[in-house]
C-alpha cells in the first residue's frame, strides 16, 4: 500500500512540474499583466472654460558689462581745448573736446560779383571759414581713451576722440529659435536671479534679436559679445534678450544666473489643452464636439499658452466641447513601430 502512495506523490509532482515549464516555455502569453497592455490614448471632449494663464520662460543668463560709448567728432580738424581728463566723472552732455575745423570757401557763381563793377574775375578766392565745435558725452560715466590728446593735434572726420565707460551691467540670455514664437511684444516682466548671489530683482528689458551693432554697421562689440553667450543657451539658440542689471544689485562681469521672462498674461481668457489644438502660434484647428457626439473641424485664433493650456481668442465659447488630444495631421500621426516589444516577442524563458 506504502508503495502505490509513494508512486502517485510523485506522479503529481511530475505533472505539475510539467505543466510549469509548459507555460515558462509559452512566456505567460494567455495572461498578460495589467501593466503590459499597451493602447492608443483615448481622446474625450474637453469643456472650454474662463481662466487665468501666465507665459513664463526661464532661461540661463550671464552678466556682462555694458560696452564703453565712443566719442566721435564728426568733423575733423585742430583740437583747441581738452576739456576733461581721463578717469573723471561726466555727465551726459558734458564737453569732452573742442575741435576747430575749416571750411573750404564757395566760388561766386557766374556773373555774380561784389556790385562794385569788379566783376566775378577780378574777385579773388575767398578764404576758408573757421568753425569751432565742442564734442560732448553722449552718455553718462568715467572717461578714457584721451590718452594724451591735447591742442594742437589732428583730429580725423569721423574719429574717436574719447569713450565713456558707463559701469553699467547688463544681463544677457540666448533664446532659442522656436521660443521665438512666445514672444508676443516687449516682455511684460523680467526677473533675474544670480547663482549663489542676492535676492532675485526686477530687470529692465533692453532688447531682443541678434544684439546691437550686428549686420548694421554699429558699435563693434556685437560681434564679441554674440561670441561670448556661443553654447549657453542650448542648441539652435539664434537670437538674445538683454536687461538692464539694477545698480543695486552687486554683481560682476561674467557672472551666470536664471532670467525669468513673463512673455505675456490673461485674465478671464478662453482657455482649452494645448493637446487639443494642431498649432500653437497666431492660428490653429481643433474639433468641436457636438451634443449629438457629431465632430466639427474648426479654426481658431491663438493667443498665449503656459505649456499645458492655450488661450483661444476667436473661434470657441465657454461650453463648447473639443476633442482632446487631437488626431495628428496625416502624414505626422505615425503609430509606434513597436520595434522594442518585437525584439522580445518571441523569446523563450530557459532554465
Amino acid at each position: 500500500m506504502k508503495k502505490w502512495i509513494i508512486a502517485a506523490a510523485v506522479l503529481v509532482v511530475l505533472v505539475s512540474a510539467g505543466g510549469t515549464g509548459w507555460f515558462l516555455l509559452r512566456g505567460g502569453d494567455d495572461v498578460p499583466p495589467d501593466d503590459m497592455a499597451v493602447g492608443a490614448e483615448e481622446a474625450m471632449p474637453v469643456p472650454v472654460e474662463h481662466g487665468s494663464i501666465t507665459d513664463e520662460l526661464v532661461l540661463d543668463a550671464k552678466v556682462e558689462e555694458e560696452p564703453e560709448k565712443k566719442v566721435v567728432s564728426k568733423r575733423g580738424g585742430t583740437v583747441t581745448r581738452v576739456w576733461v581728463s581721463d578717469g573723471q566723472e561726466v555727465q551726459e552732455g558734458a564737453p569732452i573736446v573742442s575741435v576747430r575745423s575749416e571750411d573750404a570757401g564757395t566760388a561766386p557763381e557766374p556773373g555774380e560779383g561784389s556790385g562794385d563793377g569788379a566783376g566775378g574775375e577780378g574777385a579773388g578766392p575767398q578764404q576758408p571759414a573757421a568753425t569751432e565745435v565742442t564734442v560732448n558725452a553722449p552718455v553718462s560715466g568715467k572717461v578714457g581713451g584721451l590718452k594724451e590728446l591735447a591742442a594742437g593735434d589732428p583730429v580725423e572726420p569721423g574719429a574717436a576722440v574719447a569713450s565713456i565707460s558707463r559701469e553699467q551691467f547688463r544681463a544677457v540670455a540666448q533664446v532659442p529659435a522656436n521660443d521665438l514664437y512666445r514672444f508676443y511684444d516687449d516682455p511684460e516682466e523680467i526677473t533675474l536671479k544670480i547663482d549663489k548671489g542676492p535676492p532675485a530683482q526686477a530687470c529692465r528689458f533692453l532688447s531682443i534679436g541678434e544684439g546691437e551693432g550686428s549686420g548694421g554697421g554699429g558699435g563693434g562689440s556685437a560681434p564679441e559679445e554674440e561670441a561670448g553667450m556661443e553654447g549657453e543657451g542650448g542648441e539652435g539658440a539664434t537670437s538674445r534678450i538683454s536687461c538692464r542689471v539694477p545698480e543695486d544689485l552687486q554683481v560682476f562681469p561674467g557672472v551666470t544666473g536664471k532670467m525669468s521672462i513673463v512673455t505675456g498674461s490673461a485674465d478671464n481668457a478662453l482657455l482649452v489643452p494645448v493637446t487639443a489644438v494642431r498649432g500653437g502660434f497666431e492660428k490653429g484647428e481643433v474639433i468641436v464636439v457636438g451634443d449629438g457626439g457629431g465632430q466639427e473641424t474648426r479654426e481658431v485664433e491663438l493667443g498665449i499658452t503656459d505649456g499645458e493650456s492655450i488661450q483661444v481668442v476667436k473661434g470657441l465659447e465657454e461650453g463648447d466641447q473639443v476633442l482632446d488630444p487631437i488626431p495628428l495631421e496625416e502624414g505626422f500621426d505615425v503609430p509606434d513601430s513597436g520595434g522594442e516589444e518585437d525584439e522580445f516577442a518571441d523569446e523563450e524563458m530557459v532554465f
